[in-house]
């Protein structure tokens, strides 16, 4: 998996029900302070790192973290919740 997806809809100007645009992702990665040359997966609405049974996503690679980020976004993107704890 490469990026982080974007979820994109046909809404145009002045339209007022449907769904928007939503340019940032909800999970982002970015670089772990505690961790150097590592990545954590952050849920950017609280700014606290996701976690699934839990385990924070902390400490990862770059390529894992970003894939975890894009599944979890994925999910959002589709509707559904995901399946974090």
């Amino acid at each position: 998996m490469t990026g982080l997806r974007r979820s994109i809809s046909s809404k145009r100007a002045g339209d007022t029900d449907g769904p928007s645009v939503v340019s940032d992702p909800r999970y982002a990665c970015q670089p772990d302070t505690a961790h150097f040359g590592r990545w954590t997966v952050i849920d950017t609405l609280t700014g606290l790192p996701a976690a699934s049974d839990g385990r924070d996503f902390i400490d990862l690679g770059k390529s894992d973290a970003a894939d975890i980020a894009e599944a979890l976004n994925s999910y959002l993107s589709e509707g559904k919740d995901p399946p974090l704890v």
